[in-house]
């Protein structure tokens, strides 16, 4: 990440490229019958480039949301700022943008966005993180009424991403903010500095779209910058834990105690620059696994101790974490071939 000090993290999405192809599936195939090679993807034109300007973070957020209902997905894609969002229509061999008069964007940077049906109208809305704030975009037939969801954010500091999960069982959607350092006051590779942490925010849905501030009695805090947040039930009881990926911090796993409170859980993770999180079933054992990126191969170590004290220890290696049961974990990077792997 950039701002007016060089950091560990160059800009990323100065433009968007996508593309579509075809996956072959194998899954009614023997395994004796030679499969014809896959179809390659092919680049598509997109009338949207990102702009990243100094003062706010070089990052983007995206999501997928069928605006209609019509079996069609669109891609919603944020704007650096002063640039508006983009929401992008596959068209003739390519992707415009059809953001004009959905009412589903503002000149402020944004870094992340979920895409939910949060009324529970069958429309599908969309929450954005944005450099000025949390917003939800209420959608009718395409076309969206904006809300500013009022948080009480730590000072000099952003929203960065969205979790949306049902936590009480009550039947509507509770939000965790992922909450960074602003860029102007942002320094790579401070682990130890409090005041340069960022605790993130957990809001419970009061059932009319209205939330209250539950972070503090939820004990769902976080001890440092937040790049991403999940939620995931990873003891299969039917409520959704917790799992917070820190920048300049250790992973965080907290379990939902079914009583709007979480309990934060022991986890074998040392201080690394964790960023990506991903949710799966590796090993095919009927829980979810946790795997998280990190600066890789792709920075010596050297350069990002920081303010590390000596007894304190951080990697660049990605992480990937085996769920063998009741909130126990076992680091695997190695026996699956992830390690040596560079920035991610």
């Amino acid at each position: 990440m950039r701002q007016h000090r060089r950091s560990h993290i160059s800009p990323i999405m100065t433009t968007l490229s996508v593309a579509v192809g075809l996956f072959l599936s194998s899954g009614c195939v023997s395994r004796s019958m030679t499969l014809p090679p896959p179809t390659p993807f092919t680049p598509v034109p997109v009338d949207f480039t990102h702009t990243w300007a100094e003062g706010a973070h070089p990052f983007t957020g995206a999501a997928v949301i069928d605006i209609e209902g019509d079996g069609t997905f669109e891609v919603f894609v944020g704007g650096g700022e002063g640039q508006r969002d983009a929401l992008l229509s596959y068209r003739d061999g390519r992707l415009v943008n059809i953001e004009p008069g959905t009412g589903l964007s503002k000149n402020s940077a944004t870094y992340g966005s979920t895409a939910i049906d949060l009324d529970a109208d069958g429309d599908t809305d969309l929450l954005v993180a944005r450099e000025d704030g949390v917003y939800l975009y209420l959608n009718d037939r395409g076309r969206f009424q904006e809300r500013r969801i009022p948080v009480d954010l730590p000072v000099d500091s952003v929203p960065f991403a969205v979790a949306v999960s049902d936590i009480d069982h009550d039947g509507d959607g509770d939000l965790y903010i992922s909450v960074f350092v602003n860029a102007n006051t942002f320094r790579s590779a401070t682990f130890n500095d409090p005041t340069h942490a960022k605790p993130n925010r957990l809001l419970l849905n009061n059932g009319d779209l209205t939330f209250t501030d539950i972070t503090a009695s939820s004990g769902t805090a976080s001890k440092q910058n937040t790049f991403l947040s999940v939620f995931v039930d990873l003891d299969s009881d039917g409520w959704q834990d917790l799992v917070v990926s820190q920048n300049t911090g250790a992973v965080e796993i907290f379990r939902n105690m079914k009583d709007r409170t979480f309990q934060p859980i022991t986890v074998s993770s040392v201080f690394g620059f964790w960023m990506g999180t991903a949710v799966g079933d590796i090993d095919k054992d009927g829980d979810q696994d946790l795997f998280f990126t990190n600066v890789g191969t792709s920075i010596p170590l050297f350069l990002t101790t920081g303010d590390l004290r000596k007894d304190q220890r951080h990697t660049h290696d990605w992480m990937l974490l085996r769920n063998d049961g009741n909130f126990h974990f076992t680091d695997v990077t190695e026996a699956y071939g992830l390690s040596g792997e560079g920035f991610a």
